[in-house]
């Protein structure tokens, strides 16, 4: 499969980066998938990545953001913020960037590092029929070692 891609989407991350000006999305976020990503991202060269922000839309890795203070007082907390309406809303607008991006083909495989109720923003992406890879066993350990497997394996 010589020239296509895997596509990583990283869920929102409570913990950020203060540095002031503009970082990438995949630089500002500071969780722990992230700090995977970028450890084992430097490696490969066939992985795109894409991050979920905080009002639950999917921007490039490389879009720069500027330091927003994170919601609530703890983690997980402020998904629950988000009305039905507007979880619909940033799906449609998920949709509408995930059409662009799978459009010409290049991906083969998606894989998803975000909470159950994040992916709840995200369209069916079966339509897409591409292959995705969403683990949901364990805690952030063993979703963090599947993680750095998937970047790494070739």
């Amino acid at each position: 499969m010589a020239g296509k891609r895997r596509l990583l989407i990283l869920g929102p991350s409570f913990r950020r980066r203060r540095e002031s000006g503009l970082l990438s999305a995949l630089e500002r976020f500071d969780g722990l998938f992230f700090r995977v990503a970028r450890k084992y991202l430097r490696y490969v060269r066939d992985v795109d990545v894409v991050v979920m922000v905080d009002d639950l839309t999917l921007v490039d890795g490389d879009m720069p953001l500027p330091y927003r203070e994170p919601v609530g007082s703890e983690w997980g907390a402020h998904i629950h913020r988000f009305s039905k309406m507007a979880l619909e809303k940033a799906k449609e607008q998920n949709e509408a960037f995930l059409r662009r991006k799978f459009k010409n083909g290049k991906y083969v495989e998606v894989y998803l590092a975000m909470g159950k109720a994040y992916a709840e923003a995200l369209p069916n992406l079966a339509q897409f029929n591409i292959k995705v890879v969403f683990p949901t066993y364990g805690g952030p350990g063993p979703k963090a070692q599947a993680l750095r497997k998937w970047i790494t394996e070739s």
